[in-house]
């Protein structure tokens, strides 16, 4: 079902209610069980708790309408991905054609989206930006090979986790080898030639971005660790290719002005690279970055919680909720370190919840923000936010919130599954409970 099909969703029975806070309570104490121990910091989940299974599968049993209706879309997700064909970054590239200016195949090279050929001269270059419109010649490098194959792994290692059905762990493995572990095919780690212009650059800053495409495999890599189909040797070599990238983006100039980004770039950035040194097994790099990120919310976010960067963007709905997401990524890393960014307020007031409540009333209707935004702005991405959100800050006002947007497309009610709702927001209205 499309957004523009969909009315607001179905609410859930209010006798789960019960079922919802017996299960968080224990929940939380089987995490507080395991953070007493040695453990890895990744364990548990990064994005996810993945201890949020049997509460999943309980609703399911219950016969919760929406748990169901998402069981259904993620397993026909995971068929499809059955089929999705291991594309590895190297594919594609046995003629010369579309390699990095390395020559190496293994390198990523991605042409930046919204660059065009210069139409005053008559070879196109140096190539123009319009901002918004993509470049459809960005399709024919490795922009697709890393977003099929995120999607891909996500899909059928989400559905694993819900099913334990081992042809999608099996699968997953495959791609998974081809991209971080066989020596043949895996991408280096490292994004030197990401959006180049060409005429400008052979490789940008910005592209680093790229590797968002990715933002939730490494859950789905966690997801794995059950399946003999996945295996130590598998997750070592994972581990080591994150930790690599992990240090490449603490060490190249290209990467430093990223990491000093003044808008949504720098946020992402940190989020990113939290991210890969947990996975790495660097914690140490998350604690310096998530030190780093107090100062940019500080330049980033006002007091009343606007974000005058992405203000400036011709997508700038799309852009805030963007930002918001970084940053409450970043806080799920942090928190693994004992640093709890969720809560932080600069010293001029700004704060993540605070650009977040600055958002809401546009979420919830597009239609009332004034400015530019060229597109019609993804909902269903607004309801994985404030579905997050209502964890992050126990708030049932994000969850009910979210049940007030159009029903997620298929694509995207995994969330339900994966990050399930933890309030009772039955005959609730968000805006009453403020």
């Amino acid at each position: 079902m499309t957004t523009a099909e969909s009315g607001p969703r179905e609410r859930r029975h209010p006798t789960l209610s019960i079922l919802i806070a017996l299960s968080l309570a224990v929940s939380s104490l089987m995490l507080g069980c395991a953070s007493a121990g040695d453990t890895s910091v990744t364990d548990g989940g990064l994005l996810v708790r993945l201890d949020d299974r049997d509460r999943v599968m309980r609703m399911i049993d219950a016969g919760d309408p929406d748990m169901t209706r998402s069981l259904g879309a993620i397993k026909r997700e995971a068929e499809e991905a059955l089929a999705t064909p291991v594309v590895p970054v190297t594919a594609g590239k046995e003629d010369g054609k579309r390699v990095a200016p390395s020559g190496d195949p293994h390198d990523y090279v991605s042409l930046s989206p919204y660059w065009w050929p210069n139409p005053d001269t008559d070879d196109g270059l140096p190539y123009i930006r319009r901002d918004g419109e993509v470049n459809p010649d960005r399709y024919k490098y490795d922009t697709p090979k890393l977003g099929d194959f995120g999607n891909t792994v996500w899909a059928l290692g989400f559905a694993y986790h819900i099913t334990r059905d081992e042809r999608y762990a099996k699968r997953a493995a495959e791609h998974l080898r081809a991209w971080f572990v066989d020596p043949a095919t895996r991408m280096r780690p490292r994004m030197a030639y990401s959006q180049f212009v060409p005429g400008v650059s052979d490789g940008r800053s910005v592209g680093i971005i790229d590797t968002n495409r990715i933002r939730w495999v490494a859950d789905a890599v966690l997801m794995l660790e059950r399946s003999p189909h996945w295996t130590e040797a598998d997750m070592a070599a994972t581990r080591e290719w994150y930790g690599q990238y992990a240090e490449w983006l603490m060490t190249s100039e290209l990467a430093h002005l990223e990491r000093t980004a003044e808008n949504n770039h720098g946020t992402w950035f940190h989020a990113q690279a939290m991210q890969y040194a947990l996975m790495g097994e660097k914690p140490e790099i998350t604690r310096e970055l998530a030190a780093e990120l107090k100062d940019l919310m500080a330049s980033q976010i006002t007091p009343d919680g606007a974000q005058p960067h992405e203000l400036t963007r011709t997508r700038s709905l799309h852009y805030y909720d963007f930002n918001i997401r970084a940053y409450m990524d970043a806080a799920a890393y942090a928190e693994k370190v004992g640093i709890d960014l969720a809560s932080y307020k600069a010293p001029n007031g700004a704060s993540i919840r605070r650009a977040l409540d600055h958002a809401l009333p546009y979420f919830v209707d597009p239609s009332m923000w004034e400015h530019e935004q060229i597109s019609p702005p993804n909902q269903s991405m607004f309801h994985q936010t404030l579905r997050r959100a209502a964890r992050v800050w126990d708030d049932a006002k994000y969850e009910a919130a979210a049940e007030a947007l159009p029903t997620p497309e298929d694509s995207y009610l995994w969330i339900d599954l994966i990050i399930p709702p933890i309030h009772d927001v039955e005959g609730m209205d968000w805006k009453d409970m403020r």
